[in-house]
């Protein structure tokens, strides 16, 4: 009987130099997907890759074994030892996995909770290992149920009321700064001319 298996690491669980090596951009996920679709035990994958986070979601027959598989061809293509790797791997199955999906696309596992760029990402995810035939009956349905409830979580309640995003809250951080700089520069003097101006400049979109 197969089985719903999500398998990755996440800001919460690794520093950024592993999330870095960890990252499957396009490319290297294409490639990825087709090594571990080439192993037995793994009918289905999908791969979730952002700065924050990387994620596979996989239909296994076994999960034991998908589950070491998957650690070792992670940890080879980031040049990381395993037991090196394993107190940063986070695993789900069946139902939880499910959960877990859910709650990443309605970014309630982002960093900056409510975020809307990951609802974006994981469609982009989606549609990739569409593009590579990895996705099948199972997966089909976890991620059109999944972007589906996101964009719900977004519209129906009040998560999506403002559009957070990581680089947006640190825009806001930074112009709180500058503010408070302003406050400190005598009137008049050129620096608080430069700040003011800064304060009131457009981010670039």
């Amino acid at each position: 009987m197969s089985e719903l298996l999500a398998i990755g690491v996440s800001h919460k669980t690794a520093p950024v130099e592993v999330r870095e090596r960890l990252a499957l951009p396009e490319a290297r996920a294409a490639d990825f997907l087709r090594d571990l679709r080439g192993s037995g035990e793994i009918q289905e994958a999908v791969a979730i890759s952002t700065c924050n986070r990387t994620e596979l979601y996989l239909v296994v027959g076994d999960p034991v074994e998908a589950e070491g598989t998957v650690l070792s061809m992670l940890a080879s293509q980031a040049g990381i030892r395993p037991t090196s790797l394993a107190s940063a791997i986070y695993g789900h199955r069946n139902c939880d996995a499910a959960r877990h999906l859910y709650r990443v696309t309605a970014g309630l596992e982002s960093m900056v909770v409510g975020e809307a760029e990951i609802q974006g990402q994981v469609k982009r995810a989606y549609e990739a290992a569409l593009a590579k035939d990895t996705v099948g009956p199972l997966t089909n349905r976890l991620f059109k149920a999944a972007l589906a409830t996101g964009k719900r979580v977004r519209t129906e309640t009040a998560i999506g009321e403002r559009q957070l995003s990581l680089p947006a809250v640190a825009v806001a951080l930074a112009r709180e700064q500058l503010a408070e700089l302003v406050r400190l520069c005598p009137g008049g003097c050129e620096e608080r001319e430069d700040l003011e101006k800064a304060i009131a400049a457009k981010p670039r979109q």
